[in-house]
């Protein structure tokens, strides 16, 4: 009788929290919904003047900031990254409109002004207390750009701090550039969270069964996003209709079948842009945002 009474309290709090990942009264990250884990990777609007354009052209249409990027796409919450150097700090009102957010995080190794400590020290001492929904750090290129790569030790300093200010650390990996290769596993078991990105959208073919390799990588406790890019960056363009309708199918499926835990959408300044990745990503959001993980 005892074993039933304390099993019936633990099915009550499970269902009061809303979203746990156990009997033992441990919450989950995020809601049941895929829109609640759904982010924008989040750059400067007038970064969009640097995204690998050739022969010449120039971008043609709208940009817009991060929180409006994530309105417009009917996302909830954000990776603010550096790029560029923009915005630099101290910025100023910049970060402002992050408080429209549900969630945001920001680069812990990125392009922008400041060392990794000097970047660990804002997000915990400046950011962190004046923002309730400042959820974390990324370690952003972190395999793929020497410059950005720290040492076992630095990430467990970071990871660390993270923790005792009830901050999560999120990295990035890249199936095409980087690969999955045995001296990732101890940086990613420092993570929080893994998000897995596909470089070349001519790659984009690979990339589901890339996915499942590093689910398996990982293991079964760790969350996993999946990068979704609206903008090719190798062709200086957006990502083809055709493209985009594959990697959405393939997301879908992922997400239906728990592999990955959400998606992030890229990049917050092209979401303003009347092209078929953008719109494509619009329409799957609007059909599929109030789908529960694991079902939809």
């Amino acid at each position: 009788m005892k074993n039933r009474r304390e099993f019936i309290k633990a099915m009550a709090a499970a269902a009061a929290c809303g979203g746990c990942t156990s009997l033992c009264g441990k919450q989950s990250f995020y809601g049941p919904t895929i829109r609640d884990r759904l982010w924008m990777w989040g750059h400067h609007a007038q970064m969009c003047h640097k995204s690998g354009f050739k022969n010449g052209r120039k971008w043609v249409g709208p940009t817009v900031e991060q929180a409006e990027g994530c309105k417009l796409m009917g996302i909830p919450n954000d990776c603010f990254i550096r790029w560029g150097n923009m915005p630099a700090h101290p910025w100023g009102d910049y970060i402002q409109q992050f408080h429209q957010l549900k969630r945001f995080t920001f680069g812990i190794t990125d392009s922008g002004n400041g060392s990794v400590w000097d970047k660990l020290d804002w997000a915990i001492n400046e950011i962190k207390p004046a923002f309730p929904n400042f959820t974390g750090g990324f370690l952003d290129d972190f395999f793929s750009v020497k410059a950005l790569t720290q040492t076992e030790d630095v990430v467990h300093k970071i990871a660390d701090r993270l923790h005792e200010n009830d901050l999560r650390l999120s990295i990035v990996v890249y199936s095409d550039q980087d690969g999955i290769k045995p001296h990732f596993k101890p940086y990613l078991d420092m993570c929080d969270e893994t998000s897995f990105w596909c470089w070349h959208s001519k790659n984009l073919g690979k990339h589901e069964e890339a996915v499942r390799r590093m689910r398996d990588f990982i293991g079964p406790e760790k969350s996993l996003l999946m990068g979704v890019y609206m903008w090719d960056y190798t062709l200086g363009e957006p990502v083809s209709g055709e493209r985009m309708e594959m990697q959405l199918e393939f997301a879908q499926r992922l997400l239906r079948e728990e592999v990955v835990t959400g998606l992030i959408f890229h990049p917050t300044y092209s979401a303003a842009l009347d092209v078929p990745a953008v719109n494509l990503a619009k329409q799957w959001i609007r059909a599929h945002g109030e789908d529960l993980w694991g079902r939809g």
